[in-house]
């Protein structure tokens, strides 16, 4: 499982470095192979995926009956969007212009790289920002309702 916010700088080709603490790993568990695609519901992040693990998660998504039209739109954004990419030797990977265009990256600024348990997000600065204070103000909604998969968990 990979947790925490990492900022590294993004170099001027699109480059990132994977933070030491998650490189070792990826490494070991998927010959340094990752899964980079766009956020599916329009956040302004990527996200990527150990090989192995985008593997499974490529499974489930690909069985998702594609005659219902959320199922189909959501395949379409993932697998049209998604680029496999390998670790360098310095342990970096270089992002598609593309998706760096979609996730607002600019060239020699700071990405947070961020552990979401089996997969990454990759955001910029201002818009890791900007989520963390979102994420904060809803939970300190006390109108907001708690999902029954959070009511079963003891935190």
């Amino acid at each position: 499982m990979y947790f925490g916010t990492n900022l590294v700088k993004m170099d001027a080709k699109g480059r990132v470095a994977i933070p030491a603490r998650h490189r070792d790993r990826l490494r070991e568990r998927c010959g340094s192979r990752v899964a980079v695609t766009i956020h599916p519901t329009g956040g302004s992040c990527l996200w990527m995926y150990p090989w192995d693990e985008w593997e499974t998660t490529a499974e489930m998504i690909a069985s998702l009956p594609s005659l219902k039209h959320e199922n189909a739109v959501l395949k379409h954004i993932i697998f049209t969007n998604l680029f496999e990419l390998e670790l360098d030797g310095q342990g970096r990977i270089l992002l598609p212009a593309s998706h760096r265009v979609h996730a607002g990256l600019d060239a020699n600024a700071q990405v947070g790289i961020v552990g979401m348990g089996k997969r990454f997000e990759i955001w910029s600065e201002a818009a890791l920002e900007e989520q963390n204070a979102a994420c904060l103000e809803a939970a300190r909604q006390t109108d907001s309702e708690v999902s029954d998969s959070l009511q079963q968990l003891m935190l």
